[in-house]
């Protein structure tokens, strides 16, 4: 009996070694996955923006807008009528302008 027993217990260590050996080994797979996961997204972020210009455009007009703030010796509202302020809205440059 205790030849049976022993031999069970043998069985039940190496079982359980197994188990965790795998367990360690899937950890490092998903561990070392994440991060080659982070390099590529690290990577593909230093990639220029598709809309950069507009967006620069914008911030230009916002300082642009923001530096008039306190001055009073411009014109700021418009009539009704008047779409000229439109001309110089900054625009997407999209496939079909010109």
């Amino acid at each position: 009996m205790s030849f049976l027993q022993k031999g069970a217990d043998v069985a039940h260590k190496v079982v359980v070694t197994g188990l965790f050996s795998y367990a360690c080994y899937a950890s490092y797979q998903i561990g070392s996955q994440i991060q080659e996961h982070r390099r590529e997204t690290q990577e593909s972020t230093k990639q220029e923006h598709p809309q950069k210009e507009y967006i620069q455009t914008l911030r230009e007009k916002a300082d642009e807008d923001y530096s008039k703030y306190y001055k009073t010796d411009h014109r700021d509202w418009y009539d009704k009528d008047d779409n000229s302020y439109l001309k110089n809205a900054p625009r997407a440059n999209r496939p079909g302008d010109k």
